[in-house]
């Protein structure tokens, strides 16, 4: 009895990636369609010299527009990007940017000093550095 060999299918990457634009472009129009069109800002985090930063693509958003919170552990940050004044004579052939309100939560470590949670606004990136507590958050009970 002869054996078969079998490989594996794995689609080549560029076919892959033709796929994935057409699958996300369908979703993606039929969604704008006939949801309303909500955003959330992209955010990168990272860990660096004991101190957690986020940073926050926000172009075309005032500082004024911004808030951020801290209750619970839970960094919250919240915006508006505001609609630029309409001109009803312009013929617009295609609109991608987003406008409205957005809110981002971020679950904080245990161990965060939130007193001196410090943000910066600056070219339409924020930056929240968020230092780690000099003290550990809990301590050990000793049992009598």
């Amino acid at each position: 009895m002869e054996r078969i060999k079998c490989t594996p299918f794995v689609p080549a990457p560029a076919f892959n990636s033709q796929i994935n634009r057409l699958f996300d472009g369908f979703f993606t129009d039929a969604n704008r369609r006939i949801a309303p069109r909500i955003w959330s800002p992209e955010v990168d985090i990272y860990e660096k010299e004991g101190k957690v930063t986020i940073q926050a693509d926000l172009p075309g958003i005032e500082k004024t527009d911004l808030s951020i919170k801290v209750e619970e552990g839970i960094l919250t940050l919240k915006g508006e990007r505001k609609t630029e004044e309409e001109c009803k004579e312009k013929t617009v052939y295609r609109s991608e940017r987003f406008t409205g309100r957005f809110e981002r939560a971020f679950r904080l470590p245990a161990n965060t000093d939130v007193d001196h949670i410090e943000a910066e606004f600056k070219n339409g990136v924020l930056h929240i550095t968020i230092p780690s507590a000099t003290e550990p958050a809990g301590k050990e009970i000793s049992i009598h």
